[in-house]
C-alpha cells in the first residue's frame, strides 16, 4: 500500500511541474513574433488534473484477546500424600498419582509360597456408573479359550469369562461387577475363581478371602471422588 501512494504523489507532481513549464513558456514565443503580424493567443490549455489518490483501507480493529481457560486442577490425595497403602482384612489399598491423575485399587494376592512368586492376583478400580471394573492374573497353563468362572460362596457370580492377553506376570482376565455384584461380595465370604488346566482339563481354583472387602471398597471410594 505505501508503494502505491508514492507513485500517486510522484504523478501528481509531475503534471503540476509540466502545467507550469507550458504556461511559462507561451509569452516568450508571443514577443519574438513581428508587430505587423499579430500573434495569435494559444490557447488555454487546461491543467491535468492531480492522480486520484486511492482511498485508504480502514484501519483493523484490534482482535479481541483470547479468554484465558482456568488450569485443570491437579489431582491430589488426602493430607498432601504421595502415596496411600493400608491393609484392609486380606485386602490392600492402594492409591497414587500417576501422570497427573489419582488410581485407586483395591488388591489380594496370592503367592507360591516355596517360590515366593505370586501366581493369582484380583485387583479392582473405584467403582464408576455403577460399575466395578478390574483384573484377575492368572498364571500361565490355562485353557485360554475356555475362560473363567467365578462363585460367591455356594451361587454363580460370573461365567463365561475370556482371557484378554497373557504378560510375562501371568494372563489377564478382566472382570466389571455391577453394584448388585459388589454388595454381594461385601456380604459374602470366600470368591472363587476357576479355570482349565490346559494339560489335563481339571479344575484350576482360587479362593479369595472377602475378609475386608466391604471396608476396602468404601475407601478407594471416599479418597478417589
Amino acid at each position: 500500500m505505501k508503494t502505491i501512494l508514492r507513485l500517486g504523489s510522484a504523478s501528481a507532481a509531475t503534471a503540476l511541474l509540466l502545467s507550469a513549464l507550458w504556461l511559462g513558456v507561451q509569452p516568450l514565443r508571443a514577443q519574438e513574433e513581428p508587430a505587423s503580424v499579430p500573434a495569435a493567443p494559444a490557447p488555454a490549455r487546461p491543467a491535468p488534473k492531480p492522480a486520484a489518490r486511492p482511498a485508504a483501507k480502514p484501519a483493523a480493529s484490534p482482535a479481541a484477546p483470547a479468554v484465558a481457560q482456568p488450569a485443570a486442577a491437579a489431582a491430589t490425595l488426602p493430607n498432601g500424600a504421595s502415596a496411600i497403602n493400608e491393609t484392609y482384612g486380606d485386602w490392600t489399598v492402594d492409591c497414587r498419582i500417576l501422570n497427573g491423575q489419582r488410581l485407586c485399587l483395591l488388591t489380594q494376592a496370592q503367592g507360591n509360597s516355596q517360590t515366593g512368586q505370586r501366581v493369582f492376583a484380583i485387583e479392582l478400580r473405584t467403582p464408576k456408573d455403577g460399575r466395578a471394573e478390574g483384573t484377575i492374573l492368572f498364571p500361565f497353563g490355562m485353557k485360554l479359550e475356555n475362560g473363567a468362572v467365578l462363585r460367591l460362596d455356594d451361587k454363580d457370580l460370573g461365567q463365561g469369562l475370556r482371557f484378554s492377553t497373557c504378560l510375562a506376570q501371568g494372563c489377564l482376565l478382566p472382570i466389571s461387577f455391577p453394584t448388585v455384584a459388589t454388595d454381594a461380595m461385601k456380604a459374602g465370604k470366600t470368591l472363587t475363581v476357576a479355570a482349565l488346566n490346559l494339560s489335563t482339563g481339571e479344575p484350576v481354583s482360587f479362593n479369595v478371602s472377602l475378609n475386608g472387602f466391604a471396608a476396602g471398597l468404601d475407601r478407594i471410594g471416599q479418597i478417589d471422588r
